[in-house]
C-alpha cells in the first residue's frame, strides 16, 4: 500500500528519537510529536493517498485472479491485448475503491471481489468513469438471505440504493460467473440496476413483454427459471436484458438486432466484436 510505505520513514523517526531520548537526553522525545502527528494525518488520509497513488500507476491483476478471466470471460478473451490490460487494471482499481463486506461468512475472498468487480466493469467498460460510486458497499452472504427490503425472501442478490449497496449471495455469484450457461449471472443482473440508477440522463431503450420469450430462445432461461433463481418477484425485464446483452452477444445480435444497436450506443461498445468492444472514444 503506497500509504504505508510513505509511513515508513516516519515511523523509524520516531523509534529513532525514542532511542535516543532513552539513552541519551530525555529532550529528544520531543521530536517525536511532529513524527506522530504525520503518521496520523497519513492513516486518516492512507484511501486518498493510495487512490491517488493507484490511478497515476494504475495496478495489474495478480496472476491468480487473471485466470478467472482467461478461463471463464468471453468477452475479455475477445479484447486487444493492450484492452486487456486496461480491463484488467479497472478491475483492480474497482476493487481497491469498493468496501466489501462478509455477512455471516468469515471473510470476502480476493476471488469473490473480483468476479463482482468484473461485472462491473464489464458494465461500465466503454465509460470514462467506470466506478458507479452511488454504490460503493459490497455485501455478501455465503447462501440466499432475507434482508429488511425483502424479510420472507431467501433471495440471491438485491440493491439497496438508499445506503448505496449491493447484496450478494456468494455462491449463486460465483456459479453464474463460472458457469454462465447453467445459472444465470446475478452480478450482471444486479450491475445492470446500478448502472441505470447511476445513468438516468441517458436514453434507455423502451422494452415489452414479448421479449421475455426472445430472450429465452437466446439462453434457455425462461422469465420463471430466473424469477426462481432470484427468488424476487417481480424481476425487472431490463437488467434480464442487458446480462443477455453481454453474456451472448452474438445470439443477442441475431433475435433482437435493434435492441442489440441500442444498448451498442448506451454501454458504447459491442461485446460481440473481436479486438475491442469499445465504440470510438471513451464517453
Amino acid at each position: 500500500m503506497p500509504a504505508r510505505i510513505l509511513s515508513i520513514p516516519f515511523v523509524f523517526g520516531a523509534i529513532l528519537f525514542l532511542f535516543l531520548a532513552w539513552e541519551v537526553d530525555s529532550r529528544n522525545s520531543i521530536y517525536v510529536v511532529p513524527l506522530v502527528v504525520a503518521l496520523a494525518f497519513i492513516y486518516i488520509l492512507s484511501p486518498q493517498i493510495n487512490w491517488w497513488w493507484w490511478t497515476r500507476r494504475p495496478p495489474d491483476m495478480p496472476p491468480k485472479l487473471r485466470v478467472l478471466l482467461e478461463r471463464h470471460l468471453p468477452y475479455y478473451q475477445r479484447l486487444a491485448d493492450s484492452e486487456k490490460l486496461r480491463f484488467r487494471r479497472r478491475v483492480r482499481l474497482y476493487m481497491e475503491a469498493n468496501d466489501f463486506m462478509a455477512k455471516g461468512m468469515e471473510t470476502v475472498t480476493e476471488d469473490l471481489k473480483a468476479v463482482a468487480a468484473i461485472c462491473a466493469v464489464q458494465m461500465t467498460f466503454g465509460r470514462k468513469d467506470f466506478l458507479l460510486p452511488k454504490f460503493e458497499h459490497l455485501i455478501f452472504f455465503p447462501q440466499p438471505f432475507p434482508s429488511p427490503q425483502y424479510p420472507k425472501n431467501y433471495h440471491a442478490s438485491e440493491i439497496y440504493e438508499e445506503d448505496g449497496a449491493i447484496l450478494f449471495s456468494a455462491e449463486q455469484l460465483m456459479k453464474g460467473f463460472l458457469e454462465p450457461n447453467d445459472f444465470y449471472n446475478i452480478g450482471l443482473h444486479e450491475y445492470a440496476k446500478v448502472f441505470e440508477r447511476s445513468c438516468p440522463g441517458l436514453d434507455f431503450p423502451s422494452l415489452h413483454e414479448d421479449h421475455w420469450l426472445e430472450l429465452q430462445q437466446i439462453s434457455g432461461f425462461s422469465q420463471t427459471w430466473i424469477q426462481n433463481w432470484i427468488n424476487l418477484d417481480p424481476i425487472p425485464l431490463r437488467p434480464v436484458s442487458v446480462v443477455h446483452f453481454f453474456n451472448w452477444p452474438e445470439a443477442f445480435q441475431a433475435q433482437l438486432p435493434e435492441l442489440y444497436d441500442a444498448y451498442a450506443r448506451l454501454f458504447n461498445q459491442s461485446p460481440g466484436k473481436m479486438g475491442t468492444p469499445v465504440l470510438g472514444e471513451l464517453v
